[in-house]
């Protein structure tokens, strides 16, 4: 828990590093957090940071203000509440309104009156909802996953009771079954760790009592199966925009910035049958490791700059955390002088002693795998001594040919782990890499 709390307040003064003022007297953050110049879905993200983690910033009011002031009116009501991208040409996006409204909606903004009008995004989600129940970039744009779980996350906020949130997790899970419980991209792309957590944290949020099925569970078990807890890569998922209709040609082309592993913590803690802890463990030490100002934390998919999404996906699932009550209903907890045991449900019936890990099993590949090289000089010691015992060399020789090399040779090796790393060259522009 220390470790934990360590990270998120090292990762909210990485953001008042990084606020950066707007040239209307408001301010907030690009998502290269390099960059001086704010961006709406950046700004709102990184408040949701300090909203989330329950801590102030002195900037707020001037973050809230630049929202203010780029959000979009017009008599015309498929833009009038939205709010855009730098890269949508002026045209408000679910990328952007679903982000700034969800921000607005936890943050209880919405009778502030220097904050953005909420009543107009939430409109602005809701006429942008296509006929089938998602949502793509803008009405007309074909439905996308990701975009459809951006809407749902900001209206459950917003209104939980709204009949456009059935339709949106109708269209999410409308075509989901055992032989096939996990989500891509779009509904008929191959199934990814990052899409499919994400629509797992949505139904938790958004479909609470609608989807209470045997599909659920099987999309937990195909989560677990295909995550690497030790993996950390970071990719994006680019897609043309046809603000005209999906017949139309292409106008822009959009960027998601993607980081499988947090997104899918957060979708193992919203477990209905309870968290995997070896899972959760594994995953909790992969994020929490290095430092917070290193590329590792907050760098950009496939290059060393400094990315807002990196670090707040870590930090929502850091928060989470927090935040997670160990006991559900039907689980036992054994209150001891020293510590509190939860038992789950499905568990309750064994004796404590059997819930206790094991000792782990020896696997010698394994270990000869990892130690083969000890084995060797291992062998070579007791080769070299049996010969010093039989005469056929000298205790001298032992020490030269033997013990010296070893002992030069693991002096060199501690002392190029003690040296500091090779600056990082600039790093080349992001390419488009494809999940695994």
């Amino acid at each position: 828990m220390a470790v934990l709390h360590a990270r998120l307040n090292e990762s909210l003064d990485v953001l008042r590093d990084s606020y950066s003022l707007a040239g209307d007297g408001g301010g907030g953050w690009y998502h290269d957090l390099s960059r001086p110049q704010p961006g709406t879905t950046a700004t709102a993200v990184g408040l949701l940071a300090f909203t989330e983690a329950r801590r102030p910033f002195e900037h707020f009011d001037e973050g809230l203000a630049y929202l203010t002031a780029q959000q979009m009116s017009s008599d015309d009501v498929l833009i009038d509440g939205g709010w855009s991208t730098k890269t949508s040409l002026g045209m408000p996006v679910v990328e952007a309104t679903a982000w700034i409204a969800r921000f607005l909606a936890l943050a209880r903004c919405g009778l502030r009156e220097d904050a953005p009008d909420l009543r107009r995004a939430y409109r602005w989600l809701l006429r942008n909802q296509n006929p089938d129940g998602g949502w793509g970039s803008l009405l007309g744009c074909p439905s996308r996953v990701w975009q459809t779980c951006l809407a749902l996350r900001a209206l459950a906020r917003l209104n939980p009771h709204d009949p456009a949130i059935g339709r949106g997790v109708e269209w999410l899970t409308g075509d989901r079954t055992g032989r096939r419980p996990g989500w891509g991209p779009t509904p008929d792309a191959p199934p990814t760790v990052t899409h499919t957590a994400f629509v797992l944290v949505t139904l938790a949020e958004a479909g609470p009592g609608r989807f209470q099925d045997e599909r659920l569970p099987a999309a937990h078990d195909w989560l677990r199966e295909h995550l690497d807890p030790e993996d950390e890569h970071t990719w994006i998922e680019t897609y043309d925009v046809s603000p005209h209709g999906g017949a139309t040609p292409p106008v822009w082309r959009l960027a998601l910035w993607h980081y499988g592993l947090p997104i899918a913590l957060l979708a193992m803690l919203r477990d209905p049958r309870g968290p995997s802890g070896p899972a959760v463990a594994r995953a909790f030490q992969t994020l929490a490791r290095g430092k917070v100002t290193g590329p590792r934390w907050n760098g950009h998919p496939g290059a060393a700059g400094t990315s807002l999404w990196t670090l707040w996906w870590r930090m929502e699932a850091l928060i989470e955390l927090t935040r997670l009550p160990p006991p559900r209903s039907g689980d036992l907890v054994h209150w001891l002088p020293d510590a509190t045991i939860v038992q789950r449900a499905h568990a309750r019936d064994l004796p404590l002693p059997a819930l206790l890990p094991g000792r782990p099993r020896v696997d010698p590949a394994g270990w000869l795998r990892r130690h083969w090289t000890v084995l060797v000089l291992a062998l070579v010691t007791v080769g070299s001594l049996g010969g010093v015992a039989a005469g056929t060399w000298g205790w001298k020789d032992f020490w030269l040919s033997v013990i010296l090399p070893m002992v030069l040779t693991t002096t060199h090796e501690a002392m190029k782990r003690r040296r500091p790393p090779p600056p990082v060259p600039p790093a080349p522009q992001p390419t488009e890499r494809t999940p695994v």
